[in-house]
């Protein structure tokens, strides 16, 4: 990969805090693939990972020594990490007002714009906070490139300024910025005012490679990056030159941890799960849902297909059962709750309307349960996946891969997935309701030997390459961009 050193920034840590049966602070391990690559290409170069203390359990542990820097151990791996504290409203402003609030509404193109947002002086205060976390990370990272030379690796949105605030501060790093998300369109970015649109897009200009899901939403910020005076972009070669520098432009699609995810689905814990699973189904078809409950991930207009698919297709009733199973999220903004509520009346509508005694179309779950996920993959005959929009969507790579009876996939054009994924699904148009209920109904009557095959292309695109190899890639290409400028 490289003989450099290797720094990661990111908000959230492959380690957090909290409070051990002894009320003792112990740290416990993020989930996913992510944690593993890029803690694995830590650990293996001696570098570090940069994180903001989330939680009052991780400002107490930073707060324990006088950088920030600890050495956690969870499951015999010990991470090398890097705390950045701050006072909790600030962080509120910072992550809640403009990470959360205003940067993901952007990008997934959720605003409600006769009514939101409303950009005033409190917007200000939470950009200034916004300002001020990322150049906490920036001096962090300053100083232990300082104290020993490193690739430095950001992640996503919500450190957007800390390219150009790192390399102000360190003119010669090497950095690479990955955005996790989609990236605006540019209409999208008009709407904001010039000088936040013009932060965040100089602040990711400071990389040296900037890397995408998927080439849409890299071809989105070519397109911005034409808005400022002196970039001069070419989108034939994917690069910006911005400062006297060329600043490469990379398409780079998340992959998933297979070994992982199959040791999980050979495990007691699914097994039972897909027993009790399977006695709920009653030899019914399966259509699965799994998502957090969140506006981008479209669920009530899933909900609102089902409802017409039972409608249309009446033949189909008592024969299929839809089962939702979303992970709670960002709960404390308003708009998420209300959005979570709507999901749990929609559900309940739709069971009233068509219900019978022994049967209940629509099964909503509401909880953090991994295992039931895994076992649901094993079972579904039709996996929904309709994002308004999504920077890649790992859960239709996920499904796929673990699933045991040809399902099919209907997955949105508008998921990063869609790249990779989309010539073995049946392609949705999130917004159409009529054309869904219609691909449910496809997708259940569809012959065996082409499921079968779909299935098939479905699996091996999932399984191709590894978060390790995704990391590779991205570093092999920021060795060439930085050597190209020295």
């Amino acid at each position: 990969m490289t003989a450099r050193r290797i720094l990661v920034a990111s908000n959230r840590g492959p380690v957090s805090y909290v409070a051990g049966d002894d009320g003792a602070l112990v740290p416990k391990r993020g989930a996913g693939g992510l944690v593993t690559a890029l803690s694995g290409a830590v650990q293996t170069t001696g570098g570090l990972w940069v994180a903001s203390a989330m939680s009052a359990a991780d400002r107490e542990m930073a707060a324990s020594t006088p950088t920030g820097r600890l050495d956690p151990v969870v499951d015999e791996a010990k991470y090398a990490l890097r705390l950045i504290a701050e006072d909790p409203q600030t962080y509120d402003r910072f992550y809640n007002g403009i990470s959360n609030h205003m940067l993901w509404f952007l990008h997934h193109a959720l605003w409600n714009l006769p009514y939101a947002p409303t950009l005033d002086s409190g917007t200000r205060d939470d950009w200034e906070a916004y300002r001020r976390v990322n150049g906490r990370f920036a001096e962090a990272l300053a100083e232990e490139i300082d104290r020993n030379p490193a690739d430095v690796l950001v992640q996503d949105y919500h450190l957007s300024l800390v390219p150009a605030a790192l390399r102000a501060r360190a003119a010669h790093a090497r950095i690479a910025y990955f955005h996790h998300i989609p990236f605006a369109g540019s209409v999208e970015l008009s709407l904001l005012p010039g000088w936040i649109r013009r932060d965040l897009l100089t602040g990711l200009l400071g990389a040296d490679l900037v890397g995408f899901q998927a080439a849409r939403w890299a071809e989105n910020f070519l397109t911005a990056c034409r808005s400022l005076e002196d970039a001069q972009v070419d989108t034939r070669r994917r690069q910006v030159r911005w400062e006297d520098r060329i600043v490469q432009v990379g398409v780079y699609p998340i992959t998933v941890e297979t070994d992982s995810l199959l040791e999980t689905a050979d495990s007691p814990a699914v097994a039972a799960r897909t027993t009790d699973l399977e006695r709920w189904l009653g030899g019914r078809r399966l259509l699965l849902r799994v998502d957090r409950t969140e506006p981008s991930k479209n669920i009530l207009r899933g909900f609102q297909a089902y409802e017409e698919f039972l409608r249309r297709y009446p033949g189909w009733r008592r024969k299929v059962c839809f089962l939702a199973l979303l992970n709670p999220s960002r709960q404390s903004l308003p708009e998420y709750r209300r959005y979570t509520d709507a999901c749990r009346e929609a559900a309940e509508a739709i069971n009233a309307a068509f219900g019978e005694p022994d049967w209940r179309p629509v099964e909503l779950r509401i909880n953090d349960d991994f295992d039931e996920v895994v076992a649901a993959y094993g079972l579904y005959d039709v996996l929904l996946v309709n994002p308004v929009l999504d920077g890649m969507n790992l859960v239709a790579k996920e499904g796929p891969l673990l699933n045991r009876r040809d399902g099919v996939l209907l997955l949105s054009r508008t998921a990063g997935a869609f790249a990779e994924l989309g010539r073995q699904a049946l392609a949705l148009d999130p917004l159409d309701v009529t054309a869904t209920a219609d691909a449910i109904n496809a997708a259940l009557r569809m012959p065996a030997g082409e499921r079968a095959r779909r299935a098939g292309g479905l699996r091996r695109a999932a399984g191709a390459g590894s978060p390790a190899d995704w990391v590779a890639r991205q570093m092999a290409d920021l060795d060439r961009a930085a050597t190209r400028e020295e």
